[in-house]
């Protein structure tokens, strides 16, 4: 015979208590971890196919239809035409020899593997491979010769130099965590780096970018509690209108495209929160990023709250949630 009440029956379910209930920081920083961690393995299992093809390069030359390459404005080489694959670009920051437009050629091959990446990454918004010459290969396609400077050089930019030999001795993916405007015309993105080697000597890097508005829209854009994720320094990544407001930071805006992207262009000041004119949201970043706290209490404009925080160890990120003390 079956049990008529459910206390009969065993313990009843008893509701955690509210402080006890996962906060969305901590559901968030759970989130962000294990989609972060996917990506960066997948640009080290890209730099691995880039490793293959330096390998085989003489058998993958002879199979390329060279004629959809030519030569570009301002002394480039490119790809012109959007086949739904790629974009190609050697900017002549060296002389563009035989040996350098064969990199080209025989990278090729690398064109499904940048789409499936970017398909079964949603993060993902753009997958490229830049090498110490000047070449830039990019899913998905753009029009390299309107945003890319004359000879530009790869390795005096941030998404390359982070995965050198001296900041990157272990040669494993790295993560530039800090918002930079993206060359290509993405805006704001951040990105994984994974170095490429050939007989011991770099050629260049794989990235995978993740623009910070797609961050927003993933993660943050349906969220009611105000709520921001920091850089290690401070820096905005992303956040809801709501925190931004508290924090009187100026709206998270995209970047205007007025001219070519010449150098490393990172976020300004004023969505710093370490170096915020307002004391108090100085203070907090203080509190959270210097001595590691996991929470504080922290007086804004718009009342006293209480900042609850979760740690995204794949970037460094720290997220901070705010609640309103009465």
């Amino acid at each position: 015979m079956g049990c008529i009440y459910l206390s009969a029956c065993g313990p009843a379910t008893e509701e955690p208590a509210a402080e006890d209930r996962p906060t969305e920081a901590a559901r968030l920083a759970g989130q962000l971890q294990a989609d972060l961690v996917r990506v960066r393995a997948e640009a080290a299992r890209l730099a691995g196919v880039i490793r293959e093809l330096y390998e085989n390069r003489d058998e993958i030359l002879p199979r390329i239809d060279r004629k959809k390459f030519q030569p570009g404005p301002g002394g480039a080489f490119h790809k012109p035409v959007n086949d739904g694959t790629s974009a190609l670009w050697i900017s002549g920051a060296v002389p563009i020899t035989e040996s350098v437009k064969e990199v080209a050629y025989f990278t090729e091959p690398l064109d499904p593997a940048f789409i499936q990446a970017v398909r079964e990454h949603p993060e993902v918004d753009q997958a490229r491979y830049s090498d110490r010459n000047g070449l830039s290969r990019v899913y998905p396609w753009f029009e390299a010769g309107s945003h890319y400077p004359p000879r530009m050089q790869n390795p005096n930019f941030k998404f390359y130099r982070q995965a050198d030999a001296e900041r990157n001795p272990g040669r494993q993916a790295v993560w530039i965590d800090e918002p930079y405007v993206d060359p290509a015309g993405r805006g704001w993105v951040v990105s994984v780096a994974a170095p490429v080697y050939d007989r011991g000597e770099m050629q260049g890097v794989v990235n995978l970018d993740l623009r910070a508005a797609s961050i927003f829209d993933r993660y943050l854009n349906r969220l009611e509690v105000p709520l921001v994720i920091l850089a290690r320094s401070g820096v905005v990544v992303a956040a809801t209108d709501k925190a931004i407001e508290l924090l009187e930071m100026p709206p998270l805006s995209e970047h205007r495209y007025l001219e070519p992207v010449k150098q490393d262009t990172g976020r300004p000041e004023g969505f710093n929160a370490a170096k915020s004119p307002i004391r108090g949201v100085r203070q907090m970043a203080e509190q959270l990023l210097g001595s590691g706290a996991p929470a504080a209490e922290v007086k804004l404009s718009g009342g006293t709250y209480r900042t609850i925080t979760a740690d995204i160890p794949e970037t460094g990120w720290k997220i901070v949630e705010f609640s309103p003390l009465e």
